[in-house]
């Protein structure tokens, strides 16, 4: 069997014992892996860090999308940003008001790759009429698109870290691009790396240049095993998108979801609210009160 070796932060590493590789290779962009796995199912690792895994990515995708996607009251239009496995796509499009989603990743082989070896994971969103599907830098289209998102996801790659090729997305120029495309009452999720105690300057990053741009930003996090931490995630937007007191958080989340018709079968509203309610040393280490800025 083949091992990938995955690193966690800059003490530990997992190694996952590959059963079968079903693809590997280069992209002009980046490097690609597709096994299998007989702990966590069909996995996909991009330069060596995994990415998703059938055994768990609905965990992850559910804690990206859902919350921010519930904390807006009508959601039409949705910008993704990334997503190429189609899994994020899959949970917008699980929501009746969406009108328009447009999906902006730049590496077109890397998307026709997961829409061939993962054809479950969009569910067949790949089809969907309301999607736009565009292959290009992702602040390039931000300078030619009309705007007007009501919601935007971030699933890109874990790259917060100052020196990595891929920085510029998480920092606060980027974010100020952002905010011109985005329509009043608009959230924003993202993606913002794991965490830990010991391995939180990714997040940290991430969320200190979201707070330069927007009134009010919140950190959760959710455990998806395969990636052997509590991963984080960051929602942004204006102070009262969701409520920082846990009882209410739980009951917007639970309505908005009844009123649609989501059965949020991986976290669910509960568990989804409780993300936001962070161990006390790590908000003291993020300097959180109750989970705002």
């Amino acid at each position: 069997m083949l091992e990938l070796k995955q690193e966690l932060n800059p003490n530990d590493r997992v190694f996952h014992e590959i059963e079968e590789v079903l693809a590997v290779g280069r992209t002009a962009w980046q490097h690609y892996l597709f096994f299998k796995s007989a702990v966590h199912g069909v996995c996909v690792a991009l330069d060596g860090d995994l990415q998703s895994c059938s055994g768990d990515e609905g965990i992850y995708h559910e804690a990206l999308v859902q919350p921010a996607m519930l904390a807006h009251p009508e959601p039409r239009r949705v910008l993704i940003m990334g997503g190429g496995e189609g899994a994020t796509l899959r949970e917008v499009l699980r929501h009746p008001s969406v009108k328009r989603v447009v999906m902006v990743d730049l590496d077109e082989e890397f998307v026709n790759l997961c829409r061939r070896l993962l054809p479950d994971w969009a569910a067949g969103g790949w089809e969907d009429e309301r999607l736009e599907l565009r292959h290009q830098d992702i602040a390039e289209y931000l300078d030619e698109t009309e705007g007007g998102f009501d919601v935007v996801i971030g699933d890109l790659i874990d790259a917060t870290e100052p020196g990595s090729p891929a920085s510029r997305l998480y920092g606060s120029e980027f974010y100020q691009k952002l905010a011109a495309a985005l329509a009043p009452g608009a959230v924003l999720a993202t993606q913002a790396g794991p965490l830990a105690v010991t391995a939180l300057s990714g997040h940290r990053r991430a969320r200190a240049s979201l707070r330069q741009v927007f009134p009010a930003v919140w950190s959760y996090g959710a455990v998806v095993p395969s990636f052997y931490n509590l991963w984080g995630f960051v929602l942004a937007g204006a102070k009262e998108a969701i409520p920082n007191d846990a009882c209410k958080r739980q009951a917007l989340f639970a309505e908005r979801a009844r009123e649609r018709g989501l059965e949020l079968e991986y976290l669910g509203p509960a568990a989804l609210a409780a993300a936001f309610t962070l161990p006390r040393k790590l908000a003291a280490a993020l300097e959180v009160s109750g989970g705002q800025a």
